[in-house]
């Protein structure tokens, strides 16, 4: 597994983003993530995205705003950059003879979201140049003119987030909304955030915690 420690840029400078008004969630769901419907959500551009299995609810609608802001075809988990389903029943682990005391919601009913780390894997490992980073975020970002869509960076990615669409036959990854990701908006009850590098090292820290449990 992709440890903490392996994201955190030594001596790396963080820049706070706009305000973002949480638009997005004010239009699918009629609630703002993590506050009231006045309250504005400050979002780093530079970070990157965690979350918290406790507060997951299952709702899915990280993954409904994250296909619907990306032109990629239908709204649907299939196209959603963050993963929900995959292990939504049965957790991590899943079907086991004990299922019932394992994560999920036929176990425990704890949700535990997947979310890209933004790790040098894909990169790597696309041989035709079609992965780049982004300046301005530190995602690594897809050019679909230059993909094929061979899978190589689904195959390597320690989350388990990346697909190829099998529509367009491009491969799809988080490249967190130009600094502004639409999953963090829609979440309702706060369990995906968008942490500056170094607090992003405490999050990742519980998250590993957790999973350890699993």
């Amino acid at each position: 597994m992709v440890t903490r420690r392996k994201f955190l840029k030594n001596g790396a400078a963080v820049s706070i983003g706009s305000v973002y008004s949480g638009s997005l969630i004010s239009l699918l769901t009629g609630v703002p993530s993590q506050a009231n419907a006045s309250e504005k959500i400050n979002v780093q551009q530079h970070g990157l995205l965690v979350a918290d299995p406790n507060l997951c609810v299952g709702c899915r609608r990280c993954e409904i705003g994250c296909s619907w802001s990306h032109d990629d075809g239908d709204v649907s988990p299939t196209t959603a950059r963050i993963k929900i389903e995959k292990t939504m029943l049965y957790g991590p682990t899943g079907v086991t003879a004990d299922y019932h005391n394992q994560r999920g919601q036929l176990g425990d009913r704890v949700i535990v979201p997947a979310t890209c780390r933004q790790c040098d894997n894909c990169l790597k490992a696309c041989d035709q140049d079609a992965i780049s980073v982004d300046a301005n975020t530190g995602a690594k970002l897809i050019d679909h003119d230059k993909c094929i869509g061979c899978g190589k960076c689904v195959s390597v990615c320690p989350q388990d987030v990346l697909v190829v669409n099998q529509a367009t036959h491009r491969a799809l990854k988080c490249d967190l909304c130009s600094g502004k990701p639409n999953c963090v908006q829609m979440c309702p009850t706060g369990a995906i955030r968008f942490y500056t590098w170094d607090q992003a090292d405490a999050a990742l820290a519980n998250y590993e915690t957790f999973m350890q449990s699993v």
